[in-house]
């Protein structure tokens, strides 16, 4: 059986700087710490977990910022602890952009999400319990699947990587403000290897949905159409050639009943924020159109 893993309820994140000074810009830090606490918000609610945070007074010694944890019980506390020492100083094995995993979870699919931690039962630890080495590495699974983890290290590390007087930071677990093992060291020159060169992701494709059309493009070029698609107004552009010839032509005529069943790419980014925004829709193919009680296929 694994070893469980230490108790703890703070973390401690130490800038290393390339001189003797222990002062830090002050921008720099409310930009970093904005990025810590979230990617401590994203872990503990990717696990169904309730806790909140306090801060402790800053240290010299380049500089230190520790948190304490506070929650339900101590053994949720030292998971979420643990989980948070590990996500900020592992960097990925694909590091340049979020993964297919990633990609494939934007909004973690609920169902799949509530069976993986279900198998863990974090919600019903209790204050006494041990926590093994096999749930930790399972629930950082979990965590790593939320590409907003991912994105929220990138920009902590990005930030950091333009700061010229940091030399290295670390990570140390903290149990009533003393050290938990080891500290997790990570380099100058290794701050890149978690940085995403791009805030862009993969084009999304999608067969045979259906937008109910709010106003389309009755003349000839890159006009762009309206309609209502999963639960919100989107424009589009219609590359759809032949069905848009039909449409200029006036070999359609629309209702406010009217609805086509397309394919559709959709080119996506993530925002300042964090979330997922569609840039550009584009259907490139009409497969039938919806009017009342009549479908017609093309």
């Amino acid at each position: 059986m694994m070893n469980s893993i230490e108790k703890s309820n703070g973390l401690q994140f130490h800038y290393y700087f390339r001189d003797s000074s222990h002062s830090i810009n002050s921008l720099l830090r409310n930009e970093c710490e904005k990025e810590l606490l979230y990617i401590f918000k994203e872990i503990s609610e990717t696990l169904g977990l309730q806790l909140e945070l306090e801060t402790l007074p800053a240290e010299e010694g380049g500089f230190k910022e520790t948190w304490k944890f506070l929650g339900k019980n101590s053994a949720q506390i030292s998971l979420v602890v643990a989980i948070a020492a590990i996500v900020i100083s592992r960097f990925p094995i694909e590091n340049k952009e979020l993964t297919s995993l990633q990609i494939e979870n934007l909004k973690l699919d609920n169902e799949l999400k509530r069976k993986e931690l279900e198998k863990l039962n974090l919600e019903f630890l209790q204050d006494d319990d041990e926590i093994s080495q096999e749930t930790l590495i399972d629930s950082v699974e979990i965590v790593n699947k939320n590409y907003k983890v991912s994105w929220r290290k990138s920009n902590l590390y990005k930030k950091l990587n333009n700061y010229q007087k940091v030399d290295y930071i670390d990570v140390l677990r903290l149990q009533d403000e003393k050290p938990v093992g080891t500290p997790r060291k990570v380099a100058k020159n290794e701050f890149s290897k978690f940085i995403l060169q791009s805030d862009n992701l993969p084009k999304l494709v999608l067969e045979n949905v259906k937008i109910d059309v709010i106003s389309p493009a009755i003349k000839r070029g890159k006009f762009r159409w309206k309609g209502f698609y999963d639960n919100s107004i989107i424009n589009f552009i219609m590359d759809d050639y032949d069905f848009s010839n039909k449409v200029i032509n006036g070999q359609i005529h629309f209702s406010n009943r009217y609805s086509i069943e397309v394919e559709m790419d959709q080119e996506r980014k993530i925002n300042q924020d964090g979330n997922i925004i569609v840039t550009n829709s584009t259907v490139s193919k009409v497969n039938a159109s919806i009017e009342g009680e009549t479908r017609i296929e093309y």
